[in-house]
């Protein structure tokens, strides 16, 4: 269409009294092409003199008009203008106007072509037959990533590209370092994510978790080097998680007790492909006399606590929320009482109780230390007593564990009668911590929730530290 032309059919069509009539011919041909109905209930007087000159019948105002789009379209063909209804649409919306059979179809040629661009870039080495079909499976849609890797295509076509072509560049090098690994002490160092994503994108933080073709690379590694529903950690985390949110919790303050464990999940799919990432800054505070014969805590990071080849004899596991706590606890046993008990014992202190303190929200390094220690048949029976603050946040931490170790896990301290005891010298909650403790059922003591939101106050461990002291130092005088 020449542009005199161009300018004839916006100037005629543009008048108000064909608004309507446009707005339905586009919706009807993008659904059906140049096919179906068009029905205009009650026509008003500018849209009955407009389409009167179009249709070349009179139409009366006030009536219904029906016309078939076929009709439609041989009438603008013997106009003067000449045109089909997917030229007039064009000319109007300033751009080709596909139906939504073309628009599939045209997404379906650029996702082809969208992989095949990717598998012939520049890959550091020919793709491995399980990659292959990781990345077919991805094109149908059936494989772990394909939701990710669609949102990405849709947002941005050309980085979706680069991403996809980095994340399969990694994998490549991942499998070919996993397949000719010896024991040399060089193939035995892991490689870091940050190491990987620098030599890939050459940027070190290119394939972190939290970005977007950071999950497109774990799910390939998952997909890769795992076989579906073979191990913990096939599952995918959106399984974990409705597995989570099946038990009680007050809502939001159990996230992060429940972001460490899918952490973990996240760390243990890394090490199947020899990927280790952050393991160093995550950190566990404990008392274990059995390991060090001193007085004094230890601090071992998730490394160690996973390259650890046995975890330490203890009889139970105490856990505290605070860190002014577990200090006091410390400090409670003497170096003399050490001292007695490694030369009476034998080994020294096996059946000594072991103390961790969360220090807030657990670590990654927490959560799997006290995976640990209560996994593994001589552990079947070791408890793990928690007591942490009486406020939402403790509670939910206190929920989270009692979900995690079951019957195992002992609250300590952390019933509606303890609660009682100090809830005068106690701060107030707020209104919206009242709301979620007044509906939250604790499953340990049902009375919990709802006695703490009408009585108004957080009780911090503090308040009864002394009560914590006395039970530590009689379970030191059980051994």
């Amino acid at each position: 269409m020449n542009e005199q032309r161009e300018k004839e059919v916006k100037r005629f069509f543009s008048e108000p009294g064909f608004a309507r009539f446009i707005d339905l011919l586009r919706k009807k041909y993008r659904s059906r092409g140049a096919s179906g109905t068009i029905s205009l209930p009650k026509l008003s007087a500018e849209e009955s003199a407009a389409l009167t000159g179009l249709l070349g019948i009179y139409l009366h105002p006030g009536k219904d008009l029906s016309v078939k789009v076929k009709h439609v379209e041989k009438i603008l063909l013997h106009s003067s203008y000449a045109i089909t209804i997917r030229e007039l649409l064009a000319c109007l919306d300033g751009g080709e106007v596909l139906t939504r059979t073309e628009e599939e179809q045209q997404a379906q040629i650029r996702w082809k072509r969208f992989f095949d661009e990717a598998l012939q870039a520049n890959l550091p080495y020919h793709p491995p037959p399980d990659l292959t079909k990781w990345v077919e499976q991805l094109r149908q849609g059936i494989a772990p990533g394909s939701r990710i890797l669609r949102r990405m295509h849709a947002q941005n076509p050309e980085e979706a590209l680069r991403d996809f072509v980095h994340c399969l560049a990694a994998l490549c090098r991942v499998w070919k370092r996993e397949s000719e690994k010896s024991n040399e002490a060089a193939d035995r160092v892991m490689l870091r994510l940050p190491v990987l994503a620098a030599q890939v994108t050459g940027d070190a933080h290119g394939f972190d978790y939290k970005k977007t073709v950071g999950r497109l690379l774990w799910h390939g590694i998952l997909a890769i080097f795992t076989d579906a529903g073979e191990t913990a950690q096939s599952l995918s985390l959106q399984e974990w998680d409705d597995d989570w949110e099946q038990h009680d919790s007050p809502g939001d303050d159990e996230k992060g007790v429940t972001e460490q464990v899918k952490s973990l999940l996240i760390r243990e799919t890394y090490r199947l492909a020899g990927i280790a990432d952050d393991d160093i800054s995550s950190q566990v505070i404990l008392f274990a006399p059995y390991m060090t014969g001193k007085c004094e805590e230890l601090v071992l990071t998730l490394r160690q606590v996973e390259k650890m080849p046995v975890v330490p004899a203890c009889s139970e596991l105490y856990v505290v929320e605070n860190p002014s706590v577990f200090a006091t606890l410390l400090e409670g046993i003497a170096p003399d009482d050490l001292s007695r008990h490694s030369v009476a014992k034998s080994p020294p202190l096996a059946n000594a109780p072991m103390l961790v303190c969360l220090n807030g929200q657990p670590s990654a390094a927490t959560i799997r230390w006290l995976d640990r220690c209560m996994e593994g048949g001589e552990h079947h029976n070791r408890l793990l007593y928690y007591s942490g603050d009486f406020d939402v946040k403790g509670v939910a931490i206190a929920q989270a564990l009692h979900h995690r170790y079951g019957q195992r896990f002992v609250p300590w301290r952390m019933s509606a009668a303890d609660y009682e005891k100090y809830a005068d010298a106690g701060i107030p909650l707020s209104g919206e911590e009242k709301r979620k403790l007044q509906k939250w059922q604790v499953s340990w003591d049902g009375r919990l929730g709802t006695v703490m939101a009408q009585h108004g106050t957080k009780v911090h461990q503090e308040l009864f530290v002394e009560d914590l002291l006395l039970d530590w130092l009689n379970a030191w005088g059980e051994v």
